[in-house]
């Protein structure tokens, strides 16, 4: 642990060999889609209930009343109000970009992302993930038409929870929305209700309908590919930990090095918390912590940060001896 926190944090030798290999997944959190100019947790949950506000159906006095609540309460009252009034919420609208220079950026850090993997699971329900960039895309914009988005090609996108297991993860150029996608409102999950369907009690003892295939997926995943978690801020350790502890995932030995890693911007002043979390992570998660600095740009560095690791660690083929190691992991439970 050192005493210093880099701008571009040091790649281990475990996630170089994952790249090298093809086993690297990113798993991608609301804070890219926010370089982007989509909106935080926070923001999206304040904006349905705006919606409401501008739709005449809650006052701003009522919206104030609302303001200590949490994201996850707020976005049940939001539905509530929903169903109330018969108003679906524009979720694709509060969720889309506006046209300005953060477009831009979003633009730049999914061109990177793409060199580091061709699949990714995320629990965004933006869409930046299901378009593929294609090389045009990679270049400044100044050297495009402004007039126009970069050409893309779709990728595989996979949101109901029923249709995610292991052979997704050998489909090329695929997304995995584990919570749901704006395409499909209702499998968006938003609410602790919602959290808890998804998450739903596992298999004990391998009777009929006791299996959550969701979470075979989840305990696959985290077995047989070196994840990257990009983008989650520290409000969001819930939502991580949930994931992760669902996942089962098997704690490091001492000295060997953790097969996920999670990358998080601190600044120098937060040395301490730097340094709490690197133990919280690895001792709770299994997790590697990578930190960079936000000294400079602030958020604005994650970006600089996942280009660089585009250029150190860009994906490569996933080899036949790989695919079988895989199989014979899983056969060994």
């Amino acid at each position: 642990m050192g005493d210093e926190i880099s701008l571009y944090p040091p790649i281990p030798d475990r996630l170089r060999l994952a790249a090298k290999q093809g086993t690297l997944i990113p798993f991608i959190g609301a804070g890219v889609s926010q370089l982007g100019g989509c909106p935080g947790w926070d923001e999206f949950a304040n904006a349905t209930l705006r919606f409401f506000v501008q739709k005449g159906k809650l006052s701003h006095a009522q919206l104030d009343q609302l303001a200590s609540l949490s994201a996850r309460v707020k976005l049940a009252v939001a539905l509530g109000l929903e169903q109330e009034h018969g108003l679906p919420v524009e979720f694709d609208k509060l969720l889309r970009p506006p046209d300005d220079h953060r477009k831009e950026l979003g633009d730049r850090v999914y061109a990177s992302l793409a060199k580091l993997a061709s699949t990714f699971v995320t629990t965004n329900y933006d869409e930046w993930l299901d378009k593929m960039p294609s090389e045009l895309s990679m270049v400044p914009s100044s050297a495009a038409s402004p007039a126009s988005d970069p050409p893309s090609t779709l990728r595989n996108v996979v949101y109901k929870p029923e249709d995610f297991d292991d052979e997704k993860l050998k489909t090329p150029n695929v997304v995995l929305h584990i919570h749901g996608s704006v395409r499909d409102r209702k499998s968006m999950v938003l609410t602790t209700a919602d959290y808890l369907e998804r998450y739903r009690s596992h298999r004990l003892d391998g009777s009929e309908g006791r299996e959550n295939p969701f979470l075979t997926f989840l305990e696959i995943l985290f077995k047989l590919k070196n994840i990257l978690f990009v983008g989650y801020s520290l409000g969001e350790l819930e939502v991580l930990e949930y994931v992760v502890q669902k996942a089962r995932q098997d704690r490091p030995r001492n000295n060997e090095e953790p097969r996920h890693y999670i990358l998080q911007g601190f600044f120098s002043h937060q040395l301490e918390l730097k340094k709490s979390l690197e133990r919280y992570y690895r001792n709770e998660c299994g997790i590697g912590l990578l930190a960079f600095s936000r000294d400079t740009q602030d958020w604005r560095q994650l970006l600089d940060v996942v280009e660089y690791l585009s250029k150190e660690i860009p994906a490569g083929p996933v080899l036949g001896l790989q695919e079988r190691r895989e199989m014979e992991e899983l056969l060994n439970g």
